[in-house]
């Protein structure tokens, strides 16, 4: 009986190998794709950054033939994927980290500036506080008729990642200052002006609108913070950060996005993994804009985090 199964085993090998060699391949995943990201750095961090891959496949023509979703444990097995193709021409596209903050829409556009991803909530009644921490992947290839294709797909980034940090907006009493959980805050920050929308081309555009991210207040040191991420916005836009206390309805202090870039030319939106760190604090002198003391130091940012 042994010798039997062993004698079958080998059988069954053939008979799938020879259906995957046979002249017409119409069975065979004959295209391998690998995925890959650098950043601003000459190794690859996708791992670090990516962690689910929404593929779409055009044809030569820019219609859409087939899909594919491509999740975390899968990339960590391989980096990449493996597609039935016939051969022939197609636009391979894919939206890295495309979670519950984004939609993907008119895939059958057949025009890759018509096809979009977005906040399911842009552009609605309904409040957005940001976007996922998107990438986007391109790449034409062309399957022969005879043998297997290899390629790798590069990655660049959609978004621009921004933490809002005020300082010294209100006093926490001593009794309380030993609490760590973060609390409501008392404020409320708008960002006005913001392209909501990013196109197979990987172009921000759209009719503009308000984002509300989410501030929070921890009394041990009295600060509220908020971290969100937007589409990626020149250095001259118009993206305005408006501040107001949910108490009075009063607008505390306001910041053009561009006049925080010009005082801090460090901060360069032109490259691929950008933080845009904000801190507002209110002193009797007056409100002070500044930011962090790493990035003034100029330290190496740590890639282990989206």
């Amino acid at each position: 009986m042994k010798k039997l199964l062993y004698l079958c085993l080998p059988l069954v090998s053939f008979v799938l190998l020879a259906s995957c060699i046979k002249e017409n391949y119409d069975d065979c995943e004959r295209c391998e794709l690998t995925f890959s990201y650098t950043g601003d750095v000459s190794y690859d961090i996708f791992p670090q950054q990516i962690t689910r891959v929404s593929l779409y496949v055009f044809d030569a023509d820019d219609r859409l033939v087939q899909t594919k979703r491509i999740e975390q444990n899968e990339l960590r097995a391989f980096q990449g994927t493996k597609l039935n193709l016939s051969p022939g021409r197609y636009r391979v596209v894919g939206v890295g980290n495309e979670f519950d903050k984004t939609v993907v829409e008119n895939t059958s556009a057949n025009d890759m500036s018509q096809i979009i991803f977005r906040h399911p909530n842009a552009n609605t009644e309904q409040v957005v506080e940001g976007n996922d921490s998107l990438y986007l992947g391109q790449k034409m290839i062309t399957i022969p008729e005879e043998y297997w294709y290899k390629d790798d797909v590069p990655f660049r980034s959609s978004h621009l990642k921004v933490s809002y940090t005020v300082k010294g907006y209100v006093d926490i009493p001593e009794s309380n200052q030993q609490a760590t959980r973060a609390t409501e805050s008392l404020l409320e920050l708008r960002v006005k002006n913001l392209l909501p929308k990013t196109d197979f081309t990987n172009r921000a555009h759209g009719d503009k609108m308000t984002y509300h991210p989410q501030l929070t207040l921890t009394p041990s040191n009295a600060e509220h913070k908020g971290y969100f991420n937007i589409m990626r916005h020149a250095k001259d836009s118009d993206v305005e950060f408006e501040l107001v206390d949910k108490a009075s309805g009063e607008v505390v202090h306001t910041l053009m996005l561009k006049d925080f870039l010009e005082m801090y030319p460090q901060i360069d939106v032109t490259k691929q993994e950008v933080l845009i760190p904000i801190i507002v604090e209110f002193k009797n002198i007056g409100v002070t804009v500044t930011i962090p003391d790493w990035m003034i130091q100029d330290v190496t940012p740590d890639y282990g985090n989206n």
